[in-house]
């Protein structure tokens, strides 16, 4: 490590790995919302943030558990709940009176299909504006789940360990897109 009187220690964010400062002074010099989307190997979070004087203040947000309540039952780390997720997202969001956003993916790579830009498709799909470029985003199958439906229906045993058959997770999918975009969402769910 480098020492000496003219040494600058970086923040403590950056050297812990979790923040990329110039990346976030672009974002904010945008004036927009930021739609926040964070992946885990079992959640996914969409968030709709502005910068305050006192700091960052989330106006609305969602998380893959949420899901529960509009009826999934399908594991809550996958692509399918990345977009309703971001669907649900962007439906309080509309309901807290944002009409417009930018994706802010943190640290996470800019690959083409992932969960992070599904995240930004479900928004889109709710009514949020958010620009994007249709080449980020995976195909409306692979979006849907069908993927996983036929790995499940090629094993022998079940691929999850719980009741929900995973052969099934399109039509879930569906089921729950659309319940998401019929609940009466008001600003206090923001």
């Amino acid at each position: 490590m480098a020492t000496g009187p003219r040494y600058k220690v970086p923040m403590r964010r950056r050297r812990e790995a979790r923040t990329d400062y110039h990346q976030r002074l672009r974002l904010l010099k945008s004036g927009k919302p930021r739609l926040v989307a964070r992946k885990s190997n079992r959640h996914v979070t969409a968030q709709l943030v502005t910068l305050g004087t006192e700091g960052d203040r989330t106006l609305a947000s969602a998380h893959s558990e949420d899901l529960a309540a509009f009826g999934w039952e399908a594991p809550t780390g996958n692509l399918p709940a990345a977009y309703l997720t971001g669907l649900l997202a962007g439906r309080r969001a509309l309901a807290a009176g944002l009409e417009e956003a930018v994706l802010d993916i943190g640290l996470n790579s800019a690959t083409p299909g992932a969960k992070v830009f599904a995240v930004q498709e479900g928004a889109i799909d709710a009514g949020l504006e958010v620009p994007h470029n249709d080449d980020v985003f995976a195909d409306w199958d692979r979006t849907r789940g069908v993927h996983i439906a036929e790995y499940a229906e090629s094993r022998e045993e079940p691929l999850y360990g719980g009741a929900f058959d995973a052969a099934e997770l399109p039509g879930h999918f569906d089921e729950v897109r659309e319940q998401i975009m019929n609940a009466e969402i008001t600003e206090d769910d923001a």
